[in-house]
């Protein structure tokens, strides 16, 4: 099962559509640090591995330590593979993509097809990952601010 920094880090990571090699790259890292944390190998990183990781991420060393409280259900222990080999929920993924457009609609977010499908499937599967027959949209709203604050913070500079 993940950290909860290494699930702050990934969620992060797709929401800025960073990957872990440029974060190492920006945050002056040596190969695999980033990576390292996000397989489980190393559970403890540094201060200053995690203070040049939330920089890079645009977010605190707070935010990737302590994270939302979405994150820490510790029945949330199965793999991206197992998620996917679930039966399909017609009803969750209809209501997500309806949910995220609506918000997107609603809160004029200028968002790219790349940023709305990041956000409909980590939803959707965060969602299915709590055992939800619904859509989280605590999560949805957390997760589109954070896709919406980096593309607004990357292109308004």
């Amino acid at each position: 099962m993940r950290t909860i920094i290494a699930k702050q880090i990934h969620a992060r990571m797709k929401a800025k559509n960073i990957s872990t090699v440029e974060i190492e790259r920006q945050a002056g890292l040596k190969p695999h640090a980033v990576r390292n944390i996000l397989r489980g190998h190393s559970k403890r990183p540094s201060v200053d591995i995690v203070h040049a990781v939330a920089h890079v991420l645009d977010c605190t060393v707070d935010d990737l330590i302590q994270g939302m409280n979405i994150f820490t259900d510790d029945k949330m222990g199965k793999t991206i593979e197992e998620l996917l080999d679930q039966s399909y929920k017609a009803g969750l993924l209809t209501e997500t993509v309806k949910l995220i457009d609506a918000k997107v609609k609603k809160e004029n977010h200028n968002l790219t097809i790349g940023q709305i499908l990041t956000c409909v499937e980590e939803t959707y599967l965060h969602s299915l990952q709590k055992g939800l027959n619904k859509v989280d949209k605590d999560f949805a709203d957390w997760f589109m601010g954070l896709v919406s604050g980096y593309f607004f913070s990357s292109h308004n500079s």
